[in-house]
């Protein structure tokens, strides 16, 4: 009788597979039943072992699918998430693993021999491409085999019709494509261009979707029956048969990389993917990243551009308001609360920006300056007017309002700052009778609320859109003719290496959102830094020229992307834990010349969930060297006593310090 030997991939926090044996063959990439630990445990079958081992296996307790879920190049893939992210390979199986089938259910191949049909729908078809998007449109059909291609078009300029009309390219070759867009709440403006283009038999794949749901999409793209999905970083490797191409759209992004768990940037994987199945990949943007605008300057991506709105409009360029001198009601200036009226005046909308939810991010005492903090994190409570509550956004933890000082027993209590909510509260009032529109976390919480305030924003005529981040990306409000930005200096001050490149998207994305329809939109920032020779530069719009700029600064200061960099991030209860642990790292490795270890240094956030926060900053010239360093100090670390009482991780091309 043959025994077969299999290398399982199983979703625990280990960085190796498991051998077992099988009196039968399966083929790689398919889900088993084994026994782990004294329990049955889901795991993948990674690789099959040819010789037989010189250790003691264990059976394979069941097989679950009659065909593998992941095919060879996703194996690849994965392998090589597990390798360059540093990352356990079977939480990474589970991770691109549909969140049904992580459970111990068989998979049955139904049948499905159903053929989509696509069909361009006249209605939309009245739209004409002017010379850039035409020439634009050549471009990316030409693309052959990987062919990474940056589509670099201002806000408003119909990259969103390039995309369609490169789908219809890609489906009357019988092939399929795939849509990559950073965050759910720009789902739904997407979903509606392509279902009027080509039908509803299109996938929308999202954590939001239930587990059934993403399942459906998931086993229609493996089985041919989908040729269009549309999603976030789960969706990345979605199986689609016949893939054509990959669309990353807002490339940008930072929300395309994972800030918890497995650390990894969908975009990134997106190109690797692209790479791996010899396919072209476009990313496009109004404000494109410094990695991507290298690799576009070296000749390594070809590039597209799409220099002015596709109605003829201007985009518009930004006012500062200097607001050291002014009387701030909510965080609005008098001069900012003026533009509003008039603008409401000419029955249009206004888009007000604040990257702050909540009523108030500070509860203070007057007295003796006591704030309200978390108990479990080191982070201010938050004023949650709706709630009446004090919450953490670090923890979701919440509290009562307290009459009188913890430490002085003052009554003299006061709520400092502005969130969303307040601002809100604040325009209500101001100005009785209008809609006052707002769009952050705490609104978009209930299924199907997004889909609802976008909806609103559309049938209003004069109305004050108010929102963090979510309000600022890639939507399509026609009618909004003002922007106010309320909050930017934090951007301008921060000594986030990647600050300048963060600040100067958000602004050119925001004001992206004003004057789509005609020439006569303006944007106000208010800020008590008017003279920043950066605000100065980003006054003209022009987002390029700043970021070839900052670009060749990075250059020369050797910094990303002009280097590689990884945290070392460490979390205990005891913070002498962690910075034993990080100097011990420090102390155990030797480095080359062109390469440096800083730390341990406190993450902003210091504490969060009653643990305190440590990480070391470990740079070297090229990712090779440091994924070399990455993986010594790994090998390590299995000694150390330290070791034992510490969480770690590394995060690689970390975008944020915190």
């Amino acid at each position: 009788m043959n025994i077969f030997y299999y290398d399982v991939a199983i979703p625990i926090p280990v960085r190796e597979t498991f051998t077992y044996e099988c009196k039968e063959s399966i083929q790689v990439g398919s889900r088993v039943l084994v026994e782990f630990r004294k329990k049955k445990v889901v795991g993948h079958i990674a690789k099959e072992v040819l010789k037989k081992p010189n250790f003691r296996t264990i059976q394979i307790s069941e097989i679950l699918d009659e065909e593998p879920i992941f095919n060879s190049n996703d194996i690849e893939i994965l392998f090589w998430l597990a390798d360059y992210y540093q990352h356990p390979i079977g939480e990474v199986f589970d991770t691109f693993c549909p969140p049904i089938l992580r459970k111990p259910v068989k998979r049955n191949i139904h049948s499905r021999n159903i053929q989509p049909e696509y069909k361009t729908f006249s209605n939309d078809k009245k739209i004409t491409l002017n010379k850039e998007q035409t020439e634009s449109l050549r471009i990316l059909n030409k693309l052959d085999g990987f062919d990474p291609c940056l589509l670099y078009g201002v806000t408003g300029s119909g990259k969103t019709e390039i995309y369609l009309r490169l789908t219809d390219t890609y489906l009357s070759q019988g092939k399929s494509v795939l849509i990559l867009v950073p965050e759910i709440s720009l789902t739904p403006q997407l979903e509606d261009r392509f279902i009027s283009r080509f039908g509803d038999n299109i996938g929308i794949y999202h954590s939001r979707k239930t587990a059934k749901q993403r399942y459906d999409i998931w086993e229609r793209s493996k089985s041919g029956e989908l040729k269009i999905v549309i999603g976030t970083r789960s969706a990345v490797l979605c199986p689609l048969n016949k893939l054509g191409v990959i669309i990353v759209d807002e490339e940008h992004d930072q929300s395309y990389k994972q800030h918890e768990g497995f650390r990894f940037s969908a975009r990134d994987l997106g190109i690797k993917r692209a790479q791996v199945e010899g396919i072209p990949i476009v990313l496009g943007t109004a404000t494109p990243s410094l990695q991507t605008l290298r690799l576009v300057q070296e000749k390594k991506y070809k590039e597209t551009k799409l220099l002015k709105r596709a109605n003829g409009s201007k985009p518009p360029g930004f006012i500062t308001l200097d607001i050291n001198d002014s009387q701030l009601e909510s965080g609005i200036a008098k001069e900012s609360l003026d533009a509003i009226t008039n603008t409401l005046k000419e029955n249009k909308q206004v888009l007000i920006f604040i990257n702050r939810r909540g009523f108030s991010p500070l509860y203070e005492c007057s007295s003796c300056r006591w704030t309200a903090e978390c108990s479990s994190c080191d982070a201010r409570l938050v004023f949650h007017h709706g709630l009446n509550r004090l919450i953490c956004h670090r923890c979701d933890s919440a509290y009562g309002i307290p009459n009188k000082c913890p430490a002085c027993n003052s009554s003299s209590l006061n709520l400092q700052g502005s969130g969303t909510e307040r601002i809100e509260l604040f325009l209500e009032n101001y100005f009785k009778g209008t809609t006052i529109i707002r769009l952050d976390h705490d609104t978009t919480k209930k299924k199907g609320s997004l889909k609802q305030i976008l909806e609103m924003v559309h049938k209003s005529e004069s109305a004050i859109l108010v929102g963090t981040q979510m309000l600022a990306k890639g939507h399509d409000f026609p009618r909004v003719e003002l922007g106010i930005i309320l909050n930017c200096d934090s951007g301008i001050t921060s000594p986030d290496i990647n600050s300048l490149e963060k600040i100067s998207q958000l602004l050119i994305q925001v004001s992206g959102r004003v004057g789509r329809k005609e020439n006569n939109g303006k944007v106000i920032i208010q800020t008590r830094y008017p003279e920043d020779k950066n605000l100065l530069e980003l006054k003209s719009g022009d987002y390029l020229n700043f970021a070839l700029n900052n670009l060749k600064q990075k250059k020369e200061l050797c910094h990303p992307p002009y280097s590689a960099i990884a945290l070392l991030r460490t979390t205990s209860p005891l913070a002498k834990n962690n910075i034993n642990f990080l100097n011990q790292a420090s102390n155990s490795i030797k480095l080359k010349s062109d390469m440096s270890i800083i730390g341990p240094i406190p993450s902003i956030i210091a504490k969060s969930r009653g643990n305190f926060r440590h990480h070391s900053i470990i740079q070297a010239s090229s990712k090779i060297d440091l994924n070399k360093l990455i993986k010594n100090i790994i090998f390590l670390a299995g000694s150390w006593k330290e070791t034992k009482k510490v969480k770690w991780y590394f995060d690689i091309d970390p975008i944020d310090f915190n």
